[in-house]
C-alpha cells in the first residue's frame, strides 16, 4: 500500500510539473519517451537474485523490489488520470473533467474485486505477467496516440490570457492547499488503521481486507461523480451512530458481536472517507489547477501510508493509533454534524461548531477512556515491527504469545511449565509423531518452520537436535526472553532467522527425521510453503525414513485436501490427525497432516490408530498449488 501510495503521488506530481512548465508539444515528447521506456522494462517477474537472506529490512527490501520491477510502468499508469484530464481541459475547461476521476476509481474497484476471485484462480503468475504486459503495451499505444494529439493544441488554448474570465486564478491560499492534503491523509490513515484492526484483532477472515479498500474507492466514486451525492449532515449522522455502535458492542449478545463490530467499523470508515473526500471535492479548484489539486490529494494519501506503515511500527510498541484516530474523527464528525446548516445543504455555520468545542473535546477522549477501561489480561511485553504487533499476556492459566487474535503458543506456570500446550499437546498429531519416533530412535534431528514461543522444544531429549526457522526477529526475542521452553530443553536448539523455504534451500547438508511446518496461522497463508516445488524441497531435506508434519488448523481455509494431494503428488503417504483440546492442560483443537513413505513404521504405531488417510474424493477434487499458480479461493471455507 505504501509503495503504491507514494508512487501515485510521484505520478501526480509528474503530471502537474508537465502540465505547468511545458508547452503541449513538449509534454507530448516527454511523455512519449516515458511510455517507450516503461514498455521496455516488461515483463514483470523478479529473478532469484531478489530472494531475501533473512537479515534485511522487509520494508526496504520490498520497496526496492517493487521499485525495480513495477516502478516505471506504474509511475506511467499513475500519471494517466490527471494527465488525460489536464489535456482534455484544453478543449473543455469546465468541472466535468473531474468526473473522470470517479471513473478512474471505478476501474480500480473492478480490478480489486476481480483479481483474487477471477484473475488469480484462472491465470498462473507467468501468464498474468504476459497478459498484463500485453495490455500495458496496448495502453502505451492508445495513450501515445492521445499524446501525439497534443501537437495540434496551440499555445493560446493551453495558456489562455489572464484577461479571460475562465482563466483567472482561483483564490488558492495555503489554508486551502493544507486542507487538500490533510483530509486525504486522514482518510488514508483511517483506511489502514481500520484494516489492520479488523483483519487482525476482530475477524481473521481471508479477503476481509478487500472490503475496507473497496469502501475507500467507493467514497472517491461517490464524491467525484456528482456534487448531489454529498450530504455531509446525513453522512456525519451515519458515522456517529456507527462510532456509538463500536463502543456499545459489548451490550449485545455474544453471537452477533463480531458481525456488528465489523459492520460498524466498515460504516464508520465509509462515513469518514465520504466526509474527507466529499469536502475536498466540494472545494476543488477550476480545471486550470487540476494537476496541482490531484498532486496534493495524493500527497495526503502517501502521508497516511507513511504514518501507519513506517512511523507507527518504528515509534510505537502497541496499536495505539486506532483509539487515537477514532478519538480525532469522532470529535471532527461531531463538529461537522452541528456546523452543517441543513440535511440537504453543504454550507456550514462554524460558530455553532465553536460553541460545541468543549463537548467535542469530551468526545475525543471517550475512545481512549473506553480502551483503558476494557478488561485486559496483564501485558508483560509488546513488540511491533513490519510483521505486526506481538503481545505476551499473562492470565490465570499462564503466559501466552498473541498476534492480533491468534495465539502462537503458551506456557503454564509451576511444575507444568515444561509441558506442551495449545496445538502441540501430547495428543496432537505432532506430539504423537515425535513420541512414537523417539520410542524407536535414540536421536532425532527435527526441523521446525515457525518458532512461536518454542513449545515444540519440550519434546527434546539431550540427544535430539532442533533447527528452528523463524521469519520475525521479534518472535525470536520473545521466545528467548519471556518463555523458557528453549532454555529448559535438554536438546540442542538452533534458531535460524529468515523465510522458512529459503532457509531450507540453503541447508543443503541437513537431513531431518521430522520436519515441521507451522507457519499457516489465521488467514496469513504463505502459499509458497505449500506448493509442489516446496514439497519436493522438503522431501529432499528429509532423512530416508523421515516424516513431514504440517499444521493445517484453520477456521476459514480447508488445507487438508490440498495437503493430501501435494503429498501424494510427491510420492508420500498422507494421514490427517485431529485432536480435541483439553482446557485443563491448556491444549486446543488441532489438525495435523503427517507425510512419509508408504511403508513407514510410524503408520503401524498404536498412536496413529486415529490418523485418517486421504479419500479418493479428496484427491480427485483437491487443488494443486505450484509456485506459478496458487490461490486462497480454492481452499476457502467461510462456514
Amino acid at each position: 500500500m505504501l509503495f503504491f501510495q507514494i508512487l501515485l503521488f510521484g505520478g501526480y506530481l509528474y503530471a502537474h510539473i508537465l502540465r505547468t512548465f511545458f508547452r503541449p508539444s513538449f509534454q507530448a515528447y516527454i511523455h512519449l519517451a516515458l511510455l517507450a521506456s516503461a514498455a521496455m522494462v516488461l515483463p514483470i517477474e523478479p529473478s532469484d537474485a531478489w530472494k531475501p537472506m533473512g537479515d534485511e529490512s522487509p520494508t526496504l527490501h520490498l520497496l526496492a523490489m517493487l521499485a525495480a520491477h513495477v516502478g516505471l510502468p506504474y509511475f506511467v499508469l499513475s500519471s494517466t488520470g490527471p494527465l488525460i484530464q489536464a489535456w482534455l481541459s484544453y478543449q473543455d475547461n469546465s468541472d466535468r473533467v473531474y468526473r473522470l476521476y470517479a471513473l478512474s476509481n471505478a476501474g480500480s474497484l473492478v480490478a480489486l474485486l476481480s483479481y483474487p476471485f477471477i484473475v488469480e484462480p484462472v491465470l498462473s503468475v507467468s501468464n498474468q505477467s504476459v497478459v498484463w504486459s500485453l495490455m500495458f503495451c496496448v495502453f502505451v499505444l492508445v495513450q501515445g496516440v492521445v499524446a501525439i494529439g497534443l501537437f495540434r493544441v496551440n499555445r493560446t488554448a493551453a495558456n489562455p490570457p489572464k484577461t479571460d474570465p475562465d482563466a483567472r486564478a482561483d483564490v488558492i491560499d495555503w489554508r486551502l492547499r493544507a486542507i487538500w492534503v490533510a483530509l486525504p491523509a486522514l482518510a488514508s490513515t483511517m483506511l489502514l488503521v481500520v484494516t489492520n484492526h479488523v483483519c487482525q484483532d476482530v475477524a481473521v477472515i481471508p479477503f476481509l481486507w478487500v472490503l475496507p479498500l473497496s469502501l475507500y474507492l467507493v467514497s472517491f466514486i461517490i464524491c467525484f461523480d456528482s456534487p448531489q451525492w454529498y450530504k455531509p449532515k446525513m453522512i456525519a449522522a451515519m458515522t456517529l451512530v456507527s462510532m456509538f455502535g463500536i463502543q456499545a458492542k459489548t451490550l449485545l449478545p455474544g453471537s452477533i458481536q463480531l458481525i456488528v463490530e465489523v459492520s460498524m467499523y466498515m460504516v464508520m470508515l465509509l462515513g469518514v472517507c465520504l466526509l474527507c473526500h466529499g469536502e475536498v471535492a466540494r472545494i476543488k479548484p477550476s480545471a486550470r489547477y487540476l494537476t496541482q489539486y490531484y498532486a496534493l490529494l495524493s500527497a495526503g494519501g502517501a502521508i497516511g501510508g507513511i504514518i501507519v506503515a513506517i512511523a507507527c511500527p518504528m515509534l510505537l510498541s502497541t496499536a495505539i493509533e486506532l483509539p487515537f484516530a477514532l478519538s480525532m474523527v469522532t470529535s471532527l464528525t461531531f463538529l461537522l454534524f452541528f456546523a452543517c446548516r441543513g440535511w440537504m445543504r453543504t454550507d456550514y455555520d462554524w460558530s455553532a461548531a465553536y460553541r460545541l468545542r468543549f463537548a467535542a473535546a469530551l468526545l475525543m477522549i471517550a475512545p481512549m477512556v473506553s480502551m483503558s477501561m476494557a478488561d485486559q489480561d496483564e501485558t508483560i511485553t509488546s513488540k511491533r515491527n513490519f510483521f505486526g504487533t506481538l503481545q505476551v499476556l499473562r492470565d490465570d492459566s499462564g503466559v501466552r504469545l498473541v498476534h492480533g487474535s491468534t495465539i502462537h503458543g503458551m506456557q503454564r506456570g509451576g511444575e507444568a511449565s515444561g509441558e506442551p500446550t495449545t496445538y502441540y499437546g501430547r495428543e496432537s498429531g505432532i506430539g504423537r509423531a515425535i513420541v512414537a519416533m523417539q520410542s524407536d530412535r535414540p536421536q532425532l534431528k527435527i526441523g521446525v518452520v515457525g518458532l512461536g514461543c518454542g513449545v515444540l522444544a519440550t519434546y527434546g531429549r539431550a540427544s535430539d537436535e532442533f533447527d528452528m526457522i523463524e521469519i520475525n526477529s521479534a518472535v525470536v526475542e520473545i521466545a528467548r526472553e519471556n518463555f523458557s521452553f528453549l532454555s529448559d530443553s535438554p536438546a540442542t536448539n538452533r534458531v535460524h532467522l529468515g523465510d522458512g523455504r529459503l532457509v531450507l534451500e540453503r541447508m543443503t547438508d541437513k537431513k531431518f527425521d521430522v520436519l515441521v511446518l507451522d507457519a499457516f496461522s489465521s488467514d496469513a497463508i504463505p502459499a509458497h510453503l505449500l506448493t509442489r516445488e516446496a514439497i519436493a524441497l522438503y522431501c529432499d531435506r528429509l532423512a530416508s525414513d523421515g516424516i513431514l508434519a504440517i499444521h493445517v488448523s484453520n477456521n476459514h481455509l480447508d488445507l487438508v485436501p490440498l495437503s493430501h494431494r501435494l503429498g501424494h503428488d510427491g510420492g508420500l503417504e498422507t494421514r490427517v490427525l485431529r485432536s480435541q483440546g483439553d482446557p485443563s492442560v491448556s491444549t486446543q483443537h488441532a489438525t495435523w497432516m503427517l507425510m512419509g513413505s508408504a511403508d513407514h513404521p510410524l503408520w503401524s504405531h498404536a498412536s496413529m490408530a486415529e490418523a485418517v488417510p486421504a479419500t479418493a474424493q479428496q484427491l480427485q477434487h483437491a487443488p494443486m498449488w505450484t509456485d506459478k499458480k496458487h490461490n486462497l479461493v480454492s481452499v476457502l471455507r467461510l462456514w
